[in-house]
């Protein structure tokens, strides 16, 4: 009976472990991969917007030489960061929402109408000073413009761009699976709390030996976070990630860093209390022995009397 009870702790123990990964691992989904405010607050903090701007003035100076329209037009037409970074942020939680609502619709906002009327202004002003009609041709090819100027601020507005890959099926398993661990995140907590139980349990006669199979099962199970978290922070893993745009770089290595963080902390806090589970148990353990060399002190010192 000893030894099924020493393999239950064992088994116990072990499972607990990866419990405390797997808590780890739906925390971090839940309150930090997809949240949109976490998302936001990070690239609010970071150079993100100031070159997303550059960005932009620099693709507007591409449109400018394609349509004969001064640069100025569309970049006094975006200088309202406040606006941008408002599309960025609808866009950004229109993107976590469709991924964690099961009958939710992906949209993107754009805003056409800060082109509308300067570019359409411009055009009228020119085709007067050159006497040409503003006729339908020419209403058609300005609003061709306005749409290119607004897909272009749509594109920089839009971190998470799931248009293109909606209408795959892998994507939408995916998608699924992420609705299943979302709605169904109560589980690993109850399941750690469940076996942390069993072993309290099974340790009922000397109830902090306990904090052995638990202390022990959070210092080994931490230490699956700490030690790659670690390892990717000294090497600067985060801060070497290379896409295209310097915006789009700046927002993954900001976002990077931050979940690198979070599992490093998160890791050392699991660590901490495996640590003061196995010092807690080496405490009891040693004032258990006092008080039984005590016991024994006094009944023998009572026999002989």
């Amino acid at each position: 009976m000893r030894k099924l009870r020493q393999i239950g702790r064992v088994l116990l123990s072990f499972i607990l472990m990866f419990l405390v990964v797997a808590l780890i691992g739906v925390i971090f989904m839940k309150e930090v991969l997809l949240n949109a405010n976490d998302i936001n607050n990070q690239l609010n903090d970071s150079e993100y917007y100031s070159q997303v701007e550059d960005s932009l003035a620099a693709k507007f100076k591409t449109l400018s030489l394609e349509t004969s329209i001064p640069e100025d037009i569309f970049i006094v037409a975006t200088t309202d960061r406040y606006g941008m970074q408002q599309l960025s942020i609808k866009n950004n939680e229109a993107a976590i929402n469709y991924l964690t609502t099961a009958d939710a619709k992906y949209t993107t906002e754009t805003d056409r109408t800060m082109f509308e009327e300067p570019v359409t202004n411009y055009v009228k002003t020119y085709a007067a000073e050159h006497n040409q009609p503003f006729d339908e041709a020419l209403q058609a090819q300005t609003d061709k413009i306005i749409g290119e100027a607004t897909d272009i601020v749509a594109s920089h507005t839009t971190l998470f761009n799931l248009k293109n890959v909606v209408d795959f099926p892998q994507f939408q398993k995916a998608r699924n699976a992420l609705h299943v661990i979302s709605d169904h995140f109560y589980i690993v907590p109850v399941a750690f709390l469940a076996v942390s139980g069993l072993l309290v349990l099974l340790n009922r006669k000397r109830i902090h030996r306990s904090l052995i199979w638990i202390g022990s099962a959070l210092v080994s199970g931490s230490a699956f976070v700490i030690i790659p978290a670690t390892v990717a922070l000294v090497l600067k893993l985060p801060q070497r990630i290379t896409i295209s745009a310097d915006y789009i770089n700046t927002a993954l290595r900001t976002l990077a860093l931050h979940y690198t963080q979070y599992f490093l902390v998160v890791g050392l806090v699991a660590f901490a209390l495996g640590i003061a589970s196995l010092v807690g148990y080496t405490l009891l353990s040693k004032a258990k022995r006092a008080q039984f060399r005590n016991r024994k002190s006094y009944a023998s010192n009572g026999e002989r009397a």
